[in-house]
């Protein structure tokens, strides 16, 4: 069950496009709660807006009145040919509740949405579909250069990241064209370098450097910087 959070949405809020969905099976079957059965009577959620981040979507739609409703089932599924399939993410428990936050989708990904309220027996019919489209993720830094200044020893340089979010770099290295290991982190947003005092002489490495946010959100990484040791 997802965790409800509160969230603080603008004062101005687009309200996203919708499809509408023909029938119930769309988008599977209704297993929250005790609902079982579809009543047709029961209010659908309408108006949905939406703020969207890159890992992140919130929600917020008019307060539900009808009493016979205990709670909302929240549907997600991803644009396919033919019907949509829609897998349940979560249930909200009370029916005053007009906010949820989706903190498990990936950056410049589309989604769809579906709302549907329950009461103790009966849930609601389908109601709208709600399309929205994640942010891109964060720029890749820049590396400016990778040089030897010293026998066994390799200097990465790059440029520090623009955006003022980002507290930290990722380290990876990788031994010819094997996979990436993480090799170390740097500390600070303006803090541009990295010194590896333990590449093998005699191999190629490859190296890149992936910015993060304090929320552990990580940025495109660099491109690879490669270099022989001697």
């Amino acid at each position: 069950m997802k965790r409800l959070r509160s969230i603080a949405f603008p004062v101005v809020l687009t309200i996203v496009s919708v499809l509408s969905v023909g029938c119930s099976d769309t988008i599977g079957n209704l297993t929250s709660m005790t609902a079982v059965k579809t009543d047709l009577d029961l209010p659908t959620v309408k108006n949905v807006k939406t703020i969207v981040d890159k890992t992140s979507v919130g929600f917020e739609w008019p307060a539900i009145t009808d009493k016979r409703v205990e709670g909302i089932d929240i549907y997600r599924g991803v644009p396919s040919k033919g019907d949509q399939k829609l897998e349940k993410i979560a249930t909200i428990g009370n029916r005053f509740a007009t906010h949820y936050v989706d903190t498990t989708v990936q950056p410049n990904r589309t989604y769809l949405y579906s709302f549907r309220t329950f009461g103790i027996l009966f849930g609601s019919a389908p109601g709208q579909v709600v399309r929205v489209k994640t942010a891109p993720p964060l720029a890749a830094v820049h590396v400016a250069k990778v040089y030897q200044p010293a026998p066994g020893v390799v200097k990465l340089l790059w440029a520090p990241h623009p955006d003022p979010r980002i507290v930290d770099y990722l380290i990876e290295r990788r031994l010819g064209n094997g996979e990436w290991k993480y090799l170390a982190t740097v500390k600070g947003r303006l803090n541009p370098e990295y010194i590896d005092m333990s590449p093998a002489v005699g191999h190629r490495y490859g190296y890149r450097v992936i910015a993060r946010t304090y929320e552990k959100m990580r940025a495109l990484p660099s491109k690879t910087a490669e270099l022989s040791v001697r």
